[in-house]
């Protein structure tokens, strides 16, 4: 869906054109966050039962913003210090 939205092949053509890209995969629709190319996604949390099957014990209400680098949590924020890359620093 990139390439087709970039119109090309070329590496950084499709980076920049995989903002807001939505595709279905196995857990739903998930769609591409530009700034970092992480995805949005509905997360899950499961329980294996006896019947060796996993349950959804909780379920968020909707896909998540990725936050790969931890910027919206105070207790990370000495994770990124002296950080140089732009995509380490908060909103």
């Amino acid at each position: 869906a990139m390439v087709e939205k970039a119109k090309s092949f070329d590496v950084d053509k499709v980076k920049a054109a995989a903002d807001g890209v939505t595709f279905d995969a196995p857990e739903g629709k998930v769609t591409v966050d530009g700034k970092n190319h992480h995805i949005y996604k509905t997360s899950y949390i499961g329980k294996i039962g006896k019947d060796k099957l996993i349950h959804t014990v909780w379920k968020s209400d909707g896909p998540i913003k990725p936050d790969p680098y931890l910027t919206t949590y105070d207790w990370a924020k000495s994770l990124s210090a002296g950080a140089t890359d732009s995509t380490s620093k908060s909103e």
